[in-house]
């Protein structure tokens, strides 16, 4: 009985997780983004919003056909599991929701406002952005984040991907812009 019971749990737990994946609408090729259509979407002088002041009432400012760029730290996510913002996460999706309302885009630029982080520092950080990612997972209007450069790109694509395969990984680095599929921004 309680493996049928489990097995009824996974069932919809699965359904609900295939219900959850959002479908990609735009894609990345030589370091530049594209809605599916094949349009170019601009990603040079983006607009750029900042977190804290966001929620459903803000008033949109015009983005020129360009993503928004909005910027969050790692002290407003939260440093770890135990000191999470989730006021400041729920007003941020509040107003994701309003952009995608409008059909209009942005991407997410974490910051962990340290010049330098130990091991067990860029884990957590990692860990607080995936939190955010998982915060706003149901929002159409995020095309995906900024791979912050106190990380491993790698590690940090993939812990977000593995929830988040529809985002794309935008940079200002140079160095990182070998992989085409990485948007470049300024």
């Amino acid at each position: 009985m309680l493996l049928r019971k489990r097995g009824l749990f996974f069932y919809f737990a699965k359904l609900y997780n295939q219900t959850m994946k959002l479908e990609p609408l735009f894609t990345s090729k030589e370091n530049q983004l594209y809605d599916l259509s094949g349009k170019l979407v601009p990603t040079d002088g983006c607009v750029v919003l900042k977190a804290e002041s966001l929620n459903e009432s803000y008033s949109v400012p015009s983005g020129n056909g360009r993503p928004y760029l909005i910027q969050i730290s790692w002290k407003q996510i939260g440093l770890d599991e135990t000191s999470y913002n989730e006021e400041l996460l729920a007003s941020l999706r509040d107003f994701l929701k309003v952009l995608e309302s409008k059909n209009i885009f942005a991407f997410m630029e974490a910051a962990s406002g340290e010049k330098e982080l130990s091991a067990q520092q860029k884990s957590d950080f990692t860990a607080s952005c995936k939190h955010c990612a998982r915060r706003i997972k149901d929002c159409r209007s995020v095309i995906g984040f900024a791979l912050p450069q106190e990380v491993d790109p790698d590690e940090f694509a993939d812990e977000l991907s593995q929830k988040h395969a529809h985002y794309i990984y935008f940079t200002k680095n140079p160095s990182l812009l070998n992989d085409g599929s990485i948007v470049k921004y300024s």
